[in-house]
């Protein structure tokens, strides 16, 4: 991963993006200023998934691009830009506002023209294309909010539903409707398996960031797994913390099986 662009870089991106993107002489040559921006996006925040996309058929890739950009910047909102909450909240807010500007919109040119970023321009169009359910990236955008205004979470089952459903389980939706299945009669399975390995990343990642995500006042391990492991004041119990990490890995060995 690289260095993380500053706020006023995303701007600057953005504008210059715009910019090129309404000045090509066609719909699908203003498409290909955004792919290859979503692909600069992707470049410099995940340099492994960048380097296994390269394997997609480019109509596959490029979607991909789009798509990646779309979750990137509301999580650069929630984690990186030097914000209060209650500016990340608001930052976020109009972001969802903007998606459903996009989604009225005909096309990317028809966004771009609008207002809208250029970011979701390029995605909403992918919704289009690809009938990805509208509602799926608000139940994303409902996931960043989390991370601003954090809870405990009690339950395994509450932590899913509430938390990893919006952001990670959707993830893996949006590609499956990239990707495509077989035949109609596939598609509830290929959901069944990007829930299941959505839960099992996003599990494994809370594992792997449990002392960076409690700096950012964030505790994702569910309460009831917990027990004495952690006490009003502080860590409690070793034995009853490993309980729960090799609870957790087992659910998310599970899922990736």
């Amino acid at each position: 991963m690289g260095t993380p662009w500053t706020v006023e870089q995303w701007a600057d991106r953005e504008a210059r993006v715009r910019t090129r993107a309404l000045r090509a002489s066609s719909e699908a040559g203003g498409r290909r200023v955004l792919v290859h921006h979503g692909r600069a996006i992707l470049k410099r925040y995940s340099t492994s998934f960048f380097l296994v996309t390269r394997f997609l058929p480019a109509a596959t890739r490029a979607r991909v691009n789009l798509i990646y950009a779309a979750v990137r910047y509301p999580d650069e909102i929630t984690d990186t830009f030097p914000l209060v909450a209650e500016q990340r909240l608001a930052r976020l807010a109009a972001w969802r506002a903007e998606y459903e500007r996009g989604l009225a919109c005909a096309g990317i040119r028809a966004a771009l023209d609008s207002g809208v970023p250029p970011i979701l321009a390029g995605f909403c169009q992918v919704v289009r294309e690809t009938g990805i359910p509208p509602e799926l990236y608000h139940a994303f955008l409902d996931a960043m909010v989390a991370d601003v205004v954090p809870r405990r979470y009690q339950t395994l089952d509450d932590l899913i539903d509430n938390y990893i459903y919006g952001s990670a389980i959707v993830v893996g939706y949006f590609l499956v409707h990239v990707y495509g299945v077989s035949a109609p009669e596939a598609m509830p399975r290929a959901l069944r398996s990007a829930r299941a390995l959505g839960i099992a990343l996003q599990l494994t990642n809370f594992l792997r960031d449990v002392a960076e995500d409690s700096g950012r006042g964030r505790l994702y391990l569910p309460q009831s797994l917990l027990g004495e492991a952690i006490t009003p004041v502080g860590p409690g119990d070793p034995a009853a913390l490993a309980r729960c990490v090799r609870h957790l890995a087992a659910v998310a060995d599970a899922g990736y099986r």
